[in-house]
């Protein structure tokens, strides 16, 4: 089942402007201080070891690169989907506990370090990124029925 109309036009804009978002984010934090900043911030996030900060970042900043290209040129469209959800959501707890919290964090997002001044602005956005990635795994979902495998029908009406 394509993706056809306005429906599906408005999916298409949102899996390649996520994939764009996501590529281009994960290529500005492809140098040293940059991972370094990131691991700041999951530091004073202060929900796992200091020493586990560089390789989550690591993982994290090269999620983005899989997924953003993924979502970008439509590859492996399903996976890119649910794990775009997952690491969004991963990002949503992350400030929606630093905002329970209290915590005083910088955000080193898209390229540039700055305080986070209002945690409802920002975890508001961040639910509205998991809230995109759900309705581009929605949309994966939609074409699977035609590509099952039928099952073979057997007829024993002879035995």
């Amino acid at each position: 089942m394509r993706n056809t109309g306005i429906t599906g036009m408005l999916l298409t804009l949102l899996r390649i402007g996520l994939g764009a978002f996501f590529l281009i984010n994960s290529v500005i934090k492809l140098n040293a201080k940059a991972l370094w900043e990131n691991a700041q911030f999951m530091t004073g996030s202060d929900i796992l070891p200091e020493w586990c900060s560089m390789p989550l970042t690591c993982i994290g900043m090269m999620m983005e690169l899989v997924v953003g290209a993924c979502l970008l040129f439509k590859l492996n469209y399903r996976g890119a989907t649910i794990w775009g959800t997952v690491m969004t959501g991963v990002f949503f707890v992350l400030y929606a506990q630093a905002w329970a919290r209290g915590l005083d964090l910088s955000c080193a997002c898209t390229g540039s370090v700055h305080p986070i001044e209002d945690y409802a602005m920002d975890t508001g956005a961040r639910l509205l990124l998991v809230g995109s990635m759900l309705m581009l795994l929605w949309d994966s979902r939609r074409g699977e029925g035609s590509r099952k495998r039928k099952s073979p029908k057997f007829d024993f009406s002879d035995a």
